[in-house]
Order: C-alpha cells, then sequence, then structure tokens
C-alpha cells in the first residue's frame, strides 16, 4: 500500500510539473515516515540496557553489507543517545556501549534484541534465592527465583487442599500450603 502511494504522488507531481525532482519528492516521503515511526522509540533514550539476543551494531545507520557491522553478545550494556534515520526512512539508534565504543542499531532490532534488566545482575539474584524446594511454604516458593507462578491450579479435597504452580521452568505442588514435589525440565525431584 505504501508503495504504491508513493509511486502515484511521484507521478502527480511529475505531471503536475510540481517536482522537478523525482527524488526529491521520495526524501521527503521518507523523512515524513521516519518522523512519524520514531515517535514510539523516543522513551528509550538516555536509559540503560542490555543485550538478551545478539544484534548487529553497524557504522552507519544502515546494514552495511561491507562489513561495517558486528554482532553485539549477550550482556553487552548499552545506552541509545539518539535516533536517526536511515534509507528509506527506517529510525536507528545511535548507542554507546558500556566500554565506550559506538554504533547504530536498527530501532526495531533494538526494541526486540535489548532489555532494561542488568542480566548479570539477575542472575545473581536469582542464584542468591535459589530454586524451589520441598517443605517450603507458598510464600517461599514465591519468593524463590521462580517468583509468581504463571498460573495456579487449585483442587479441594476431604483431605486438604493441593495447588499446582505452573512456570516455563517446571511445576511446583503444594499439599496444605507446603512444597511436596517440584519438577523442573521434566524430572520430579
Amino acid at each position: 500500500m505504501n508503495t504504491r502511494l508513493l509511486f502515484s504522488v511521484v507521478a502527480l507531481a511529475l505531471l503536475t510539473s510540481c517536482a522537478k525532482d523525482p527524488k526529491a519528492v521520495i526524501a521527503s516521503y521518507d523523512h515524513e515516515k521516519f518522523l512519524r515511526d520514531k515517535v514510539p522509540y523516543e522513551p528509550k533514550i538516555g536509559k540503560d540496557y542490555w543485550v538478551q539476543v545478539p544484534v548487529f551494531l553497524c557504522a552507519k545507520p544502515a546494514r552495511d553489507p561491507e562489513g561495517e557491522c558486528g554482532l553485539l553478545s549477550v550482556t553487552t550494556k548499552l545506552q541509545p543517545d539518539g535516533i536517526e534515520q536511515c534509507t528509506f526512512g527506517n529510525p536507528y539508534f545511535h548507542v554507546k556501549l558500556g566500554d565506550s565504543r559506538t554504533g547504530y542499531i536498527e530501532a526495531t532490532d533494538f526494541v526486540v534484541h535489548t532489555t532494561d534488566i542488568d542480566l548479570e545482575k539477575a542472575a545473581a539474584e536469582c542464584k542468591r534465592r535459589g530454586n524451589p524446594r520441598v517443605g517450603m511454604t507458598a510464600k517461599q516458593v514465591r519468593a524463590t527465583c521462580w517468583g509468581e507462578p504463571d498460573h495456579v491450579d487449585r483442587k479441594e479435597t476431604a483431605r486438604g487442599v493441593t495447588e499446582r504452580y505452573v512456570y516455563d521452568s517446571g511445576r511446583v505442588i503444594l499439599h496444605n500450603g507446603v512444597v511436596t514435589s517440584v519438577q523442573i525440565s521434566g524430572t520430579l525431584r
């Protein structure tokens, strides 16, 4: 749809002699698109982020086939300090890394591949809090690295209440508020 609109605008401008240079019309359209597209990314400027999935850092605001892009590894700290326009109007973050290097990351890739959580600190905190264990109370389970369950299945019988805490990483079974089993990655312990 946008491509047809662009070509229609260029054709109309050429037919009515409003624009002598079709490249100027295209550049104007690209810049307007950039101004619209950058708005949701602006709140991220000036905040700290960490790479959670490897992402390309480029020397220019474009995916450069000449080898001026390299992959940033997981846990790399970075901070966006501006948004610039790439060819065709796509927004790119200008970022500064924790080691003072700078470069560009496509804004959509940035959103998908980074987090505002310091992954190394989060892993250390998770290790300190530990995993659920048999004998813990429901409150103690929630205080572990697993945190709040994704959902809870509850069954009440004459023998008491059985709850199953369901997490991405496993399941915790509680009977009358005390953990009776923990299932991690398909193993029951």
